[in-house]
């Protein structure tokens, strides 16, 4: 290995590469231009070309721990923000409807958008804030999030491990690996997502134009609160 690579390997094998892997993704669930994932994949191929330094066991502890008390302190702005959100964005009622629609979208699918929202640049800010404004149960998020936060940090340390170990001899590529890699699965899920999107609002259009099938619409998005 080159000389120049030796600081950053005696880095990456140091407590600091966890403190950082941990505020990467704690402040990327507020700020989604923090390359949170990229930290969990570089320090996952540095795992490799140093012999198993980081420990990829406590990376993905690190990794998990600040997504979730990210994801749970997003969640807390957006309750702390609600009044507001009422009063200025969700007071007509164009607003009543959008906050109808959040409400049944998260109580029919809340589970699969936490987790797929992870994957998706800006996704796991935006589902975090409208999950705390339209007061969905804290218990169900957190423990939505858990899953979500573990699952995201093994697939990034993970994915790093496998760059690293495809090009044993060349850390840089593997980091590169491991990045086109992950871009490559994001877009591949939001590709899907507007896919399933689409058909969905191709439905949702198909049951209005049946008689009576606006005010079952209707109905249905007044029962949920």
């Amino acid at each position: 290995m080159d000389a120049w690579f030796d600081p950053i390997m005696d880095f990456a094998g140091s407590p600091w590469a966890y403190l950082i892997v941990f505020l990467a993704a704690l402040l990327d669930a507020m700020l989604p231009i923090l390359p949170s994932e990229s930290a969990l994949i570089a320090c996952g191929v540095f795992a490799t070309a140093g012999g198993f330094s980081p420990n990829l066991f406590l990376l993905i502890v690190a990794g998990a721990l600040g997504a979730f008390l990210g994801d749970n302190i997003t969640y807390a702005i957006g309750r702390w923000a609600e009044p507001f959100a009422n009063k200025h964005m969700l007071n007509g009622e164009r607003g009543q409807r959008a906050r109808k629609r959040a409400e049944r979208w998260l109580a029919e699918r809340g589970g699969v958008m936490i987790v797929v929202g992870r994957y998706i640049p800006g996704g796991r800010t935006a589902v975090a804030l409208v999950a705390g404004m339209v007061e969905y149960p804290v218990a169900r998020f957190r423990a939505f999030t858990a899953i979500a936060a573990l699952a995201w940090a093994t697939y990034g340390v993970l994915l790093g491990f496998w760059g690293g170990s495809a090009f044993k001899d060349n850390p840089l590529m593997g980091i590169a690996a491991g990045l086109a890699t992950a871009a490559a699965i994001t877009v591949l899920i939001e590709v899907v997502r507007r896919v399933v999107t689409a058909r969905n609002r191709r439905r949702r259009k198909a049951a209005d134009t049946r008689p009576g099938g606006g005010d079952t619409r209707e109905d249905a998005e007044s029962s949920v609160s």
